[in-house]
């Protein structure tokens, strides 16, 4: 018996070995390989830990840790993620018309501004001790240059999905590996909920909690982030002619970025609130004689609604195909999320109706993971399309614009939460002396944490329904621009073979 299972054992790792081999095996019929893709999803997940913190956790660090007044904290910041979101196309022109010394376009802002980031993010959880008005200015200060150096480095990074290589199918590989280093990125940063509710218990206040989680994931993530620069740019380098400005308005020739964007930016035109705050202050759940405190169900509502469209990511690409395309996967993705939100606003939370509720985001969670894989993909056709449309790629200025769009709605939904919590009239020092929040705030969190972003996404949904570029035109563009290619390396070619001539002739 000892034995059988021995060999069993033996035979279970030996199978693990050959599937990895087989994965990371050297395949003929690929330009990228499995190996640095796999180096691609690593960066991401890196610079994902350090982005979260920042995106899901800086508010309530601001308004439930330092106590800032959160219309004041709100407005800050989304007045600086605005101004910056506006100057991300600036910086992804910048970008477009610079070319390094080696010859490529992106790869080396990987490095250059990895550590920086990483240190400007474990400065924005530091409490100096400072009067409200001073921390404001400080945070300002150091949330610009975060943004302004984040910007070049997070436009290089999704950047690369469209230099990696020259066929759509490729790139599509590579934003589903970058999507789920980014999914794997979130974990670590998931388990903040718990060391909220159980820290504090064994003496650890919060500020020591978010101090040290600025540092670890703030700098130990961009330092991950680098390894993102082992890929390799196969799609041709274009220096834009012409001015600055001719560039920037390049960017607005580009109808499929266009469409992404206003889709995006009308998501976000809703109040809302973030999930921190319905989870601490809402929920409480008793399961068979043990109390759940909200962050640990909020900890608990993550994994279980996240995971089956976690798993759901591994087969992006198939499923794609399966249903016509990536505009297709948006559309039912968007769409489960509306229904399965709205149904979950009739059922309630209360007590054990949570659990019923996550279930159903589960289900919505199963193809709705998948959109950022696809907007991803659509961004890297954009590129394609103005190549084919104007003869010049602009990587740089489109995802410039992908971050653009992430920094609109992200200031929008900081600034909808910060004026939701003020006109519930919540204060955040109620907590620590165990009084209750005014009625409003009960009355308003369910729907505004539930059903509002349901209205977001079908002002999302109606910009997508629209776009006018099908699957079938979208090879045809593939198709025509690698005969262009072709054409300009053979004229190049004769035009070098003639010159030479003319050298030896003189």
């Amino acid at each position: 018996m000892i034995k059988y299972f021995y060999l069993s054992e033996e035979a279970h790792v030996g199978f693990i070995k050959r599937k990895l081999n087989e994965f990371f095996a050297f395949k003929s019929d690929r330009e990228v390989q499995n190996k640095e893709l796999v180096d691609y999803a690593i960066g991401v997940a890196g610079q994902n830990m350090a982005y979260n913190i920042v995106s899901s956790w800086f508010l309530y660090f601001c308004t439930d840790v330092i106590f800032i007044d959160e219309l004041f904290i709100g407005t800050v910041l989304s007045v600086m993620r605005i101004w910056d979101a506006f100057n991300d196309p600036l910086v992804g022109t910048i970008a477009d018309r610079h070319v390094f010394k080696n010859g490529e376009k992106l790869r080396p802002f990987l490095r250059i501004t990895a550590i920086p980031v990483g240190l400007l993010t474990a400065l924005m959880f530091v409490d100096w001790g400072m009067p409200e008005s001073w921390t404001g200015v400080y945070i300002t200060i150091v949330y610009f240059l975060w943004d302004f150096l984040y910007s070049f480095q997070d436009l290089s990074m999704w950047g690369m999905t469209a230099m990696i290589s020259t066929h759509s199918s490729e790139r599509a590989r590579a934003a589903q590996f970058g999507r789920i280093g980014a999914m794997v990125g979130g974990w670590l940063p998931g388990l903040i909920p718990l060391m909220i509710d159980y820290l504090p218990r064994f003496g650890i206040p919060e500020l020591a909690i978010f101090t040290t989680v600025g540092i670890v994931f703030g700098l130990g993530g961009m330092a991950l982030s680098m390894f993102t620069a082992k890929t390799k740019e196969r799609a041709p380098v274009f220096t834009p002619e012409g001015s600055l400005i001719d560039s920037i308005k390049l960017i607005f020739q580009n109808k499929i970025a266009m469409t992404l964007v206003i889709a995006s930016i009308l998501s976000n035109c809703t109040l809302s609130l973030q999930d921190v705050y319905f989870f601490k202050y809402m929920v409480s759940v008793n399961l068979f004689g043990l109390q759940i405190e909200g962050m640990t169900v909020k900890f608990v509502y993550g994994i279980l609604v996240g995971l089956p469209g976690s798993l759901m990511m591994f087969v992006a690409a198939w499923f794609a195909r399966k249903v016509g395309g990536m505009k297709r996967v948006l559309i039912l993705g968007t769409s489960m999320n509306i229904i399965m939100r709205v149904i979950s606003f009739f059922i309630g939370y209360e007590g054990w109706r949570i659990l019923i509720v996550i279930v159903l985001m589960a289900l919505a969670g199963i193809p709705n993971n998948l959109n950022g894989i696809a907007t991803t993909t659509i961004w890297g056709d954009s590129v394609d399309y103005m190549e084919w449309k104007t003869g010049h790629r602009n990587e740089g200025s489109v995802f410039a614009l992908q971050n653009l769009v992430a920094k609109i709605g992200t200031a929008i939904s900081t600034f909808t939460t910060a004026l939701s919590l003020h006109i519930m009239n919540f204060d955040a020092t109620r907590y620590d002396q165990d009084l209750p929040q005014d009625d409003l705030f009960y009355t308003l969190a369910w729907p505004l944490f539930i059903l509002t972003p349901a209205l977001g996404s079908v002002f999302y949904l109606i910009p997508i329904l629209m776009m006018k570029y099908s699957e079938k035109q979208k090879l045809e563009v593939e198709r025509e621009l690698k005969l262009r290619r072709a054409m300009n390396a053979e004229a190049a070619a004769t035009e070098y073979e003639a010159n030479i001539l003319d050298i030896d002739i003189y």
